[in-house]
C-alpha cells in the first residue's frame, strides 16, 4: 500500500495494527483502501452501494470486504476494499465508517445492499447519522 500511494495520489489507506507485546512486531488486523478515481467517480454513480465479504484462501486465512456502486450505464463501479481477519461487527463497523468518511462523504440518500450478515446489520444500526 505504501508503494501504491505515490503512484495513485489521493488514494486512501487506513491501517489497524496490533502490537505483539513479547516481540518488536506488529500484526495486521485490518487494512482499508479506496482509489482516488473511485472516490471521485462515486459522485456520478447511482445512490446505491452493495457490500459483501468473501474468503481469501491461501497462506493466510482472511476476508476481503468490498463496496461497489453502479454507474450511469448500470455497470459495476468498485469503490473500496478491506482485508481483515474475519467478518465481525468490529470489522464491518470500521469498513462502513471508512467508506462513509472517505467515499460517501456528505452525499445523502444512499441505499445499502448486503447479504444481511449479522456484523453488517449491527454495524448499520450503530452508524452515526
Amino acid at each position: 500500500m505504501a508503494a501504491l500511494q505515490p503512484f495513485n495520489p489521493g488514494t486512501v489507506v487506513e491501517w489497524k495494527l496490533e502490537h505483539i507485546p513479547s516481540k518488536p512486531e506488529y500484526m495486521l488486523n485490518y487494512v482499508f483502501w479506496a482509489f482516488k478515481p473511485a472516490v471521485d467517480g462515486f459522485s456520478h454513480c447511482r445512490p446505491l452501494i452493495s457490500i459483501d465479504g468473501t474468503h481469501v484462501y491461501g497462506k493466510y486465512d482472511s476476508k476481503l470486504l468490498i463496496a461497489m456502486a453502479a454507474d450511469a450505464n448500470g455497470q459495476i463501479f468498485p469503490l473500496a476494499f478491506a482485508i481483515c481477519a474475519n467478518e465481525s461487527q468490529e470489522t464491518w463497523t470500521l469498513f462502513l465508517n471508512h467508506l462513509k468518511e472517505h467515499v460517501v462523504k456528505q452525499r445523502s440518500g444512499i441505499c445499502l445492499i448486503s447479504d444481511r450478515h449479522s456484523g453488517i446489520l449491527s454495524s448499520v444500526e450503530n452508524l452515526p447519522a
